[in-house]
C-alpha cells in the first residue's frame, strides 16, 4: 500500500459509510441551541418541535441507531478530546444532522464552533441558569455513569458504552481539555468559560440568551413565531433525568434478553426492578 492510499485508509470516517439522505427531504438547519446540558435542553426541545422545527438532542441519538450516530458521535469526540482518529469536519457534522433543523443539548454542544461555522446563518440560542444549581444537576450525570447496571450493559450493547464514553468525555471536556471526567475542581469555570465563548463568538442579533422560566415569549420573538396556546414544555427536571435512565436500562436489558445474552439472569436483576442495583 502506498503511503498516500494508507494516509487516506487512516483517515476513512465512520460517517462516510452511512448512505446521505436525498437533497430533497434535509432539512435546513435553522436554530443552534449552544447552551449546556441541565440547563433547560430538553424542554426547548420540545418548544422547538412545537414550533415546528426538527430538533435533535441526545434523546435523538438512539432513533438513529441505523445511521452509527453513537458510533459517529464517538469517533468525532475522540478525535477532538482525545487526539485519536479522524477529524470530524463541519461538512461531516452538516452529514450527520441533514435530517434536522435545530440543535440542542450534547453531543452537538460539544462542536459548537464546527457548527457555528457550518450553519453561519443560524439563529443561536444559549440556554443557561445558575453556575451552582447547574453544578447540582451535573451530580446527577455523576451519579448515573455509576450506577452498576449502566456498567454492566456498558459491556454487553456497544451503544451503551458509547453513550457512557460520551458522557465522560463531555463532562470531562467541561472541567478542563484532557482532564479526569471525575475531576470536579474546574467545573464552574468550565461552565463559565463555555458561556463566554459562544457570547464572544456570535452577534448580538443572531444571539438570545434564554432560560425556561422565561417562557414563550421572548423565545417565539427571537424565531418569529406566532405564540402557542399551551403552557411553555417544562421536562427532564430533577428525579426525571434518572427515570428517563432507569427506562434505558430495562429497555435495553430486555433487549438482551430477547437476543439471549442475559437468557442465564434471574429476571429481577434482567429488569433491574431493585433500585439498589442502580448505585
Amino acid at each position: 500500500m502506498t503511503s498516500s492510499a494508507s494516509m487516506s485508509h487512516q483517515q476513512a470516517k465512520l460517517i462516510d459509510k452511512y448512505a446521505r439522505t436525498k437533497p430533497e427531504k434535509r432539512q435546513e438547519m435553522q436554530v443552534l441551541a449552544l447552551g449546556l446540558s441541565r440547563t433547560g435542553t430538553m424542554s426547548l426541545q420540545a418548544a422547538l418541535n412545537k414550533l415546528g422545527y426538527k430538533c435533535y438532542h441526545m434523546a435523538e441519538v438512539p432513533n438513529n441507531k441505523k445511521k452509527g450516530h453513537f458510533w459517529c458521535w464517538h469517533e468525532a469526540m475522540l478525535s477532538k478530546f482525545k487526539g485519536t482518529g479522524p477529524k470530524y469536519t463541519p461538512a461531516d457534522l452538516a452529514h450527520l444532522l441533514e435530517d434536522y433543523s435545530a440543535v440542542t443539548d450534547i453531543p452537538c454542544v460539544l462542536f459548537s464552533d464546527e457548527l457555528l461555522t457550518a450553519f453561519p446563518h443560524a439563529k443561536v440560542i444559549l440556554t443557561n441558569r445558575d453556575p451552582d444549581r447547574w453544578l447540582q444537576s451535573i451530580e446527577k450525570i455523576y451519579s448515573i455513569i455509576r450506577w452498576k447496571s449502566m456498567n454492566l450493559l456498558a459491556r454487553l450493547e456497544p451503544d451503551i458504552g458509547k453513550y457512557l464514553s460520551i458522557l465522560q468525555m463531555a463532562i470531562a471536556s467541561w472541567t478542563y481539555p484532557g482532564s479526569d471526567w471525575q475531576d470536579r475542581s474546574q467545573l464552574r469555570a468550565g461552565f463559565l468559560r463555555h458561556y463566554q465563548h459562544i457570547r464572544a463568538s456570535v452577534p448580538p442579533d443572531r444571539l438570545l440568551e434564554f432560560r425556561s422560566e422565561d417562557g414563550w415569549g421572548p423565545l417565539c420573538a427571537f424565531l418569529e413565531k406566532p405564540l402557542p396556546a399551551e403552557k411553555y414544555p417544562f421536562v427532564n427536571a430533577g428525579n426525571e433525568l434518572f427515570q428517563i435512565h432507569y427506562a434505558l436500562v430495562a429497555v435495553t436489558a430486555i433487549s438482551l434478553v430477547v437476543k439471549g445474552f442475559l437468557w442465564v439472569a434471574p429476571v429481577g436483576v434482567v429488569l433491574f426492578g431493585v433500585r439498589k442495583f442502580y448505585v
